[in-house]
């Protein structure tokens, strides 16, 4: 079969799908290194030799309809991407995105899963050809343009007027803030993140827990990620307890990326991780489990050697300043012990406290700064009680004098 006929048969099979409206299968065949690509691009290089020098004479021959404007790019894309020429490849599928855009308010929600597959290979041929021209044109930034077209792809799909719901493009659109998400999330525009989540939140689109469960666990990871920046604990942990509950099994990795920060949350809350879990992750226990142990024996010492020692790991993973908010729990459990060991009296010295401070690993604090450590665990409802300063002792609640830390 000479390359003509084998290029023309699979411009064909791409009018067949659409006609047929069969966007299971276009998403299967339109991949820049499908196997059905693969192929044709395998065909064509054995009858005719170049793949270029075909592609010019179809095009010059006659003028082309938008769809198969599109499947021509769709291969140009691919050879290019095969030569190991990203910068062209990026050049065609950016091409080919923008003839799919024009073509996808005529499409219903068949087209959405072939959007999936085109915005991924774009974002994926913009790291690449960004990467390849890094030497040579370091501000050369492809992947934000492919970020901004690909924008597009999620409004058409958020604002669908479908009246048909099931048919609707808006199955796609939490897909596509997902795909959203990860660029955003490379190029640190934060604040795109939050803009397109409070898009999402005031557009007509059905509940969330109606979209595939995958779609709802990567989102809610992101949306608790973000969160978590923001330093909005409870929301973030929201998020992230249900992205854990109902990631896939066997994600080991992405449980572990979920637990990088759900743990410093619930240490916060005096949920230490166990040894069971720990046990599970190295990657959390390396982290986490020796800091654990200084907050529950109360060693605040410890606690703090550890801290400074991890501080560029966790600062790199965006997680110091909660983990530097456990210490908190560290000081309410030494304070705690005190307690037990004054026979739970409702009266107790700063001067006890100033010792169990430094048999902790703080020696030299003086009893102004015992007390305002005081104050501060009382104001943050750690402790319940008042300070009697003139008489140089705490008095503590007699009714559940440490409350319980989830409860604060």
């Amino acid at each position: 079969m000479s390359g003509p006929e084998r290029l023309s048969m699979a411009i064909h099979k791409f009018k067949i799908l659409k006609n047929a409206k069969n966007g299971e299968e276009l998403a299967q065949v339109i991949p820049i290194d499908s196997v059905y690509t693969e192929r044709v691009l395998d065909d064509i290089w054995k009858g005719k030799g170049s793949w270029d020098v075909l592609y010019e004479e179809t095009t010059k021959k006659k003028k082309v309809q938008l769809w198969e404007e599109m499947t021509l790019l769709h291969f140009q894309a691919a050879a290019m991407y095969r030569q190991g020429d990203f910068m062209a490849s990026y050049k065609h599928q950016l091409d080919m995105y923008n003839v799919y855009l024009r073509e996808l308010p005529n499409m219903s929600r068949w087209g959405v899963p072939a959007l999936f597959v085109i915005s991924n290979d774009l974002s994926h041929i913009a790291r690449c050809a960004d990467q390849q021209h890094l030497a040579t044109d370091p501000h050369a930034r492809k992947i934000e343009e492919a970020t901004r077209t690909i924008s597009q792809g999620f409004s058409l799909c958020m604002t669908d007027r479908e009246v048909l719901l099931s048919k609707s493009r808006k199955w796609g659109t939490y897909h596509m803030a997902n795909i959203l998400f990860r660029l955003y999330l490379r190029l640190k525009a934060y604040n795109l993140c939050t803009s397109m989540i409070q898009a999402i939140k005031t557009s007509e689109l059905p509940a969330l827990d109606r979209f595939p469960m995958g779609d709802q666990v990567t989102f809610r990871f992101h949306r608790g990620m973000l969160a978590f920046r923001g330093e909005k604990y409870a929301l973030a942990k929201d998020d992230l307890l249900f992205a854990l509950e109902h990631c896939h099994r066997n994600a080991f990795r992405n449980k572990t990326r979920i637990l990088v920060h759900l743990a410093p949350i619930m240490m916060m809350e005096g949920m230490l991780p166990q040894s069971r879990l720990l046990r599970r992750y190295p990657p959390i226990k390396a982290l986490y489990a020796d800091l654990a142990k200084a907050v529950r024996s109360g060693n605040i010492g410890q606690f703090d050697l550890l801290l400074q020692a991890k501080e560029q790991k966790l600062a790199a993973l965006g997680t110091y300043t909660a983990a530097e908010q456990v210490r908190k729990v560290a000081v309410r459990q030494l304070l705690y012990r005190v307690y037990l060991l004054e026979n739970k009296a409702s009266r107790i010295s700063f001067v006890k406290f100033q010792a169990a401070f430094a048999a902790a690993g703080l020696p030299n604090m003086e009893l102004a700064e015992v007390e305002c450590v005081l104050a501060d665990m009382i104001f943050g409802e750690y402790v319940k009680g008042y300070l009697a300063h003139d008489h140089g002792i705490a008095v503590l609640s007699k009714q559940t004098p440490f409350p319980p830390i989830k409860s604060l």
